[in-house]
Formats: C-alpha cells, structure tokens, sequence
C-alpha cells in the first residue's frame, strides 16, 4: 500500500514536471525581453496597470518600477515611444507636481477624466453692481473681486453663491462694517486697485485720481461667523503723485506704483510710507504699465509712447544713489506710438512686453554690465495681432518657461520663452472657430481655459491640446430696446478673467459683474447614465412629468424668443424701408408711378430750360418777331374788361388711356412753339369760362393766345418790336401761372 502510494505521487510529481514547461509557454509572454513589456506597458491607462500588476510576480516587479509610469506617461500625453529620446520641445508642456511618476500619471488620468466628464452644473452670483475689475482667490475657495467705477470691494462665496455684507471700500469709514449698499459705501476717484492675499488676510491697494495711494488690510475677510473693521491706511500728501494713478501692483510684501506724472513709487503697505521715487523726466509723459522683482532690486515701466524704463539694484537698505536706469526704446519699425498692453519680469532678469495691436511680443534681455540690450521678436502674422498674453516662467530647477497669447482671429499660440532662434511659435491651434478674439486665458499643467469676446469658455488638455468641455456665457440676452434706440446699455459680453484652483479642480470665470464657479467632480463608475433608467415606479413616472413640464418651459421660451426676433425684424424692416414707403404714398396721391413721376419731373426741368434760353435769346432776336404780332401784343397789354371775360380758358383733362408718358430728346425752341397748338386742342379741350377762377381783368389768358410761327421782318419794323419787348416778359408770367392751374386741374381729376 506504502509502494502504490509512492508510486502514485512520482507518477503526479512527473506530470506536474511534464506540464509546467507548457503553462510557462502558453502565452509566451513573459519569454519576451524586457524592452518589449514595456512598450506594450506603455499603451496601457493607469487603471490598466493596476490590474497588471495583479496578474503575477513578473508583471507586478514591471509595474512597480516608477520608469514604466514615466515612459506611459510620456507616451500616452506626448507621443515618445520608450525607444525614442526625451524631447525638450514636446515637454514644454509638462509641469510635474508629483514625487514619482506613478502618483502623478495617476492624478493626471483622475483629474482630466473629472475635467471631461463630470456633470456638475455651474454657478452664477453677482458679487457686485457693476462690471468686475479683477479677481483674487481666497483660501477655502473664497472670492474677492473689485470693482473701480463704485471704488470696493466684494466678498463672496461662489459655489453657495452668497456674497457677504459689507464692502471693503476705499474711503477708510467703516471697512467692512456696512450692509453692502452701492448708493453709500463707494469711492467715485478710485483709478486703480490690486488685490492680493496673506493667508486669510486679504490686501489691496488703492490709487486715486487726486495721486493718494492707500491700503487695506482686512484679517480673517471670509469670515462669516463674526466681522471686524479692516485696517486702512493713506500715504501722505508730500509721497502721493502728481497726477492720477495708473496702476498699483503686489510684488511679496511691498506696492509698487506709478501714475501720469511719469514717476515710480514703491510703498511700504503697513506704515503708508514711500520707500523709493524714480526720477522724472525733462519732458513729463505718463507711465501705463508697471512690473516689479524687488528680490531682484528691479521694476520696469512702460510709458504712453511705448520706450520701457528699467530700473536695478533698488534695495530698501541702499541708499538711492546705487541705483541705475537704462530706457528701452520701442522696438516698433514704424514712428506711430506704440502703448504697451502686458509688462513681465522673470527670474532671469529678462523682460517681456507685449504692445496693443501688435502681432509680435518682444524680450528684451539687459547685460548689467554694460547696459547692452538684446532684444528678440516673436509671433506670427498669420495668427493676428496679440489681444491677451500670459507668461508661466519656471518655478522649478529644470522646468521650461512658456508664453501663452491669444489672437484677434480666436487663435493660441503656445511660444518657448528660452527659444533665441525661431520666434515662431512651437503650439498653435484654433480656439474658436468662429473667428472671435480671445480675452482672457489661464494653465496650470493640467487645463488650458480660454475666453473669448462674446463670453463663452473653453477647456483644453493642457498637454495635448484636445477640446474638452465648454460653457456659455452667464449674460442672458436682454429682450429691450438697444442702446441707440433709448435703451439701457449693454454689458460688456467678454471674459474678464479666468481663475484655476491650486487643487486643480476649481474653475472661476468673470463675465461683466457675474461670476461662474465649476468643480470638475467625481465621475460614476457607471459612466453616464440616463435619469429615467435609474427610476422606477412613481419616482419614475414623477421624473417623466417633470422632464415634460421642463420641456413645456423651453417650448414657451423657444416662442417667445421667435415672437421677439420677428419683431425686432418687423422694427429694422420699417427703419429700413420707412423712407420708400412715404415716397411711394406721395406718389399714389399723385395717382403717378414712379416712372410716370420720373417722366414728367424731367419734362417739366426740359421745359424751364427751353424757357430759360429764349428769356436769353430775345434781346438779340428782337428783329425775328412780326410787326402785326408786337402791334397785337402791345394792343391786348392795355385793359381790356370784355375781351378778357370772353376768352376762354384751356383746361387740360384727363386722359382715359392707360398709356405712359413718352420721353423725347429735347428739340427747338419752333418745333416746340408749332406742336404747342395741336397738342392743346387734342389734351385739353376747352371749358367754359364760368368754371374759371377769378382773374384780373387786366390779364389775359396765354391759352387763348395762338402761338404761331411769324415771317422774318424787315430792319424798318424794328422799333415796334423793340417797344413790345417789355409786355413779352409779363406775358411769359401770366403763361407761366396759367400752365401750373392747367397741371393742378389735370392732376386732381386723375385722382
């Protein structure tokens, strides 16, 4: 029995022996070099690894080695295979926040998946009465934001959308204290203001249009339980400028400051105290733009006509004399001042600056030896002149810097700052297709959000550039009167700016005095799902009804929107074509077209022209007229009573064809005296003289007057001629008025 055991279990050892060669070449995977696992690694999403390394030994000793993460990583995001070399230039992108590779792929996959599919709605508050100046981030994602027409200050809380009583405002009575009323907590001389924040502290700087600059200081500002006045701070007369001030910036502890006296101030926010004053110029030109690296002991300026003041070695230990200034001068081509839109400073001590309505930004590095400047152009002109530029200089030991611009055309253009021989740049894409201008844009390695003019929001991979969500913009269209047409004005539709969290979740976006807060959250594990699947019985049939009554909602705002745009169409129509249909009513009265209208205003210009050049033409063919014809002219010019009532007088009539009038070239002074006749009596038959108007009895009726055509006299007849040369003029009057009471008449029974 021992034996047939024994023999039994050599007869199971040897077919577990005969079998374990063939298990290990089933697949034949793992035979594979090393180098092939990890490209075949590198393919695979975070989630894909993890379950690779629960498949054995093998695979999890693969899985646990941090390269593996990195060339995954690299590969998945960049495109660089694990055989190819590490580029400079596709790792512009990469900002690594994460100790090993393997946490930060794995945060990376988390956060852009939450950022591409997370169904979290929006919120929108309104933290203040006008148009948002700037915005500061506070800790526990609290806001602040300011406003320079009121002159203050909002607290607010974005994603409850409660805005905190009480502004921080500049007049320094009662900061924080009051209950948020526009009407009597603002400062109307406000002309510049910086926020900026020490922990829950929040800090701002003021500047004034009369050249004060202040400061506030508010501990614990997003507090809700309990509130206390902030501290408030004014320089003194002798340190303010002379002039208004143009803009106030945070650089750590300290304020720089500069104004239209062409000065540079820089200010010791607790005490109110001016630490430094640049010296001014022989011809006084205001300043627009300033930066600041006081750890670097430099601040640069950028004055209206575009040449940029640089001043170093400013510590405020020194004494002032250590300091020294080198001018840059615009480095445009053409002598048009250029005012500088975006000033920077690195920590290299080189200097960006960016110019209004200009396709290229420019860096201008300094040598403190012997002041020579070298400057460096980029952009590209087929990408549109620059509207919004925001650099990212290295942080970190290693870390490349980049610039990031917007264009006119709604293009991004990605640059590398340490680039000396290309300036064109190394990323571009289309933002919005539309064409419409970027306003405002924001990276933090993660996302890449821009904004355009017309409000609406995008969201790219920072790293790939891919689209991945978008939102519209929080202005609702106004369904009133535009501003032309006595209406209130209109808000300024364009992105303000755009602020990310430093978890990297958080998004925060200023469209005129709204706010839109947005947390990418957690994605089911279900990816999406319809709501009426997840339903069932009445919870099911109550979520059709209210889908129903949803739908009804946005039926009757779709009909109210069309019902809106049919009027304001009906509105422009009757603008446009208002004039056209007065002038086609005249014409209706007049019982003409407008071709007939047309005819018979060039017949009546052709006929005061022929009149015209005979009245020119008589004196000097006085000898041309019968003598029987002066001797009956001057006969009829006495008074006459009964020859006067009995002419008759021609009135013309109507004519009942529908036939227009014919245009003719002009013709001569006889052709036209010969047809005169015949015309009248075939157009305008005659009418007792009872129907006539009144008349003087001393004038006679030129319709009864036959016009005919008279022999040449002889140069014996001349004087009597020359006598009836004075009656012709009246009697060309009198034919004059009869002919105008003719039309009337014709064109009131045409009616």
């Amino acid at each position: 029995m021992h034996i047939r055991t024994n023999k039994a279990s050599q007869n199971k050892l040897s077919s577990n022996q005969s079998t374990q060669p063939l298990s290990n070449s089933q697949y034949g995977i793992q035979v594979l070099p090393d180098e092939s696992l990890l490209h075949i690694a590198s393919h695979l999403d975070p989630r894909s690894l993890y379950f690779l390394a629960q498949v054995s030994r093998y695979f999890n000793r693969l899985v646990s080695d941090d390269h593996t993460w990195h060339r995954a990583f690299l590969c998945q995001y960049f495109g660089i295979s694990p055989e190819a070399d590490l580029n400079d230039a596709k790792c512009l992108l990469l900002r690594r926040s994460s100790a090993s590779w393997k946490l930060e792929f794995t945060r990376y996959y988390i956060l852009r998946r939450r950022w591409e599919r997370s169904r979290n709605a929006t919120t929108t508050h309104i933290p203040l009465h006008s148009a948002i100046s700037s915005m500061h981030l506070m800790p526990s994602h609290g806001l602040i934001s300011s406003s320079l027409r009121y002159g203050v200050v909002a607290r607010s809380l974005p994603f409850t959308g409660r805005v905190l009583r009480g502004f921080l405002d500049a007049s320094g009575s009662g900061t924080g204290l009051g209950i948020g009323n526009p009407n009597t907590e603002f400062s109307p001389n406000v002309s510049a203001c910086s926020l900026a924040s020490d922990g829950g502290t929040a800090k701002i700087a003021w500047g004034f249009r009369n050249g004060e600059v202040a400061f506030t200081s508010a501990n614990k500002a997003m507090d809700t339980a309990s509130r206390s006045a902030a501290k408030f701070t004014r320089c003194s007369v002798e340190d303010a400028h002379h002039g208004a001030v143009s803009e106030v910036i945070w650089d750590g502890s300290l304020v720089a400051s500069t104004g239209s006296d062409g000065k540079v101030k820089l200010w010791d926010p607790k005490q109110g105290r001016c630490l430094w004053t640049s010296a001014g110029s022989i011809v006084q030109e205001e300043c627009i733009r300033i930066a600041a690296a006081i750890d670097q002991g430099i601040i640069a300026a950028a004055y209206d006509s575009g040449t940029i003041s640089v001043w170093s070695g400013i510590s405020v230990s020194q004494s002032p004399g250590s300091v020294s200034s080198v001018t840059i001068p615009a480095p445009m081509d053409d002598s048009a001042p250029h005012s500088v839109s975006g000033l920077y400073i690195d920590r290299n001590r080189v200097l960006l600056a960016s110019f209004v309505d200009s396709i290229f930004f420019y860096r201008f590095h300094i040598d403190p030896t012997t002041n020579a400047i070298n400057c460096t152009k980029f952009g590209d002109a087929a990408l549109g002149s620059i509207t919004t530029i925001t650099p990212f200089f290295a942080e970190k030991a290693g870390e490349p810097s980049l610039v990031i611009t917007g264009t006119q055309l709604g293009c991004i253009a990605i640059y590398d700052w340490s680039q000396s021989i290309s300036p064109l740049p190394t990323y571009k894409f289309e933002a919005y297709a539309d064409g419409t201008s970027v306003t405002a844009l924001a990276w933090n390695g993660l996302t890449l959000v821009t904004g355009c003019a017309q409000g609406t929001t995008r969201i790219f991979d920072a790293l790939t550039l891919e689209y991945l969500r978008s939102f519209p913009s929080p202005i609702p269209r106004r369904r009133t009167a535009p501003a032309f047409a006595g209406g209130p004005l209109a808000e300024d539709p364009a992105v303000k700016q755009i602020l990310l969290g430093s978890e990297r979740d958080v998004l925060f976006v200023a469209v005129g005095d709204r706010v839109v807060a947005w947390r990418a959250g957690p994605v089911p594990k279900g990816g999406y799902r319809s709501p009426a699947k997840s339903l069932s019985g009445k919870k099911r049939e109550r979520g059709d009804a209210n889908s129903k009554a949803y739908q009804h909602i946005e039926m009757r705002q779709a009909i109210s929107d069309s019902k809106y745009l049919l009027a304001d169409e009906g509105r422009h129509s009757q603008r446009a074509y208002g004039r056209e249909r007065e002038q086609r009513a005249q014409l209706d009265t007049l019982g003409l077209s407008e071709v007939e209208a047309v005819e018979y205003v060039l017949m009546l210009s052709r006929e005061d022209a022929i009149e015209r050049a005979s009245h020119q033409s008589q004196p000097l063919d006085e000898g041309e007229w019968d003598t029987s014809r002066s001797s009956s002219s001057t006969a009829s010019s006495s008074p006459s009573p009964s020859t006067s009532r009995g002419q008759p007088i021609m009135i013309p009539r109507a004519s009942n064809s529908s036939s227009k009038v014919q245009v003719s070239p002009p013709e001569s002074i006889e052709a036209f005296l010969q047809s005169a006749t015949s015309d009248t009596v075939g157009n305008f038959p005659q009418i007792g003289g009872s129907i006539s108007p009144p008349r003087s009895g001393a004038k006679k009726s030129a319709w009864s007057t036959p016009l005919t055509t008279s022999p040449v006299v002889s140069p014996a007849n001349s004087d009597g001629v020359t006598s009836s040369a004075a009656n012709t003029s009246r009697k060309e009057d009198e034919m004059d008025d009869d002919l105008q009471l003719a039309i009337a008449l014709s064109l009131s029974q045409m009616k």
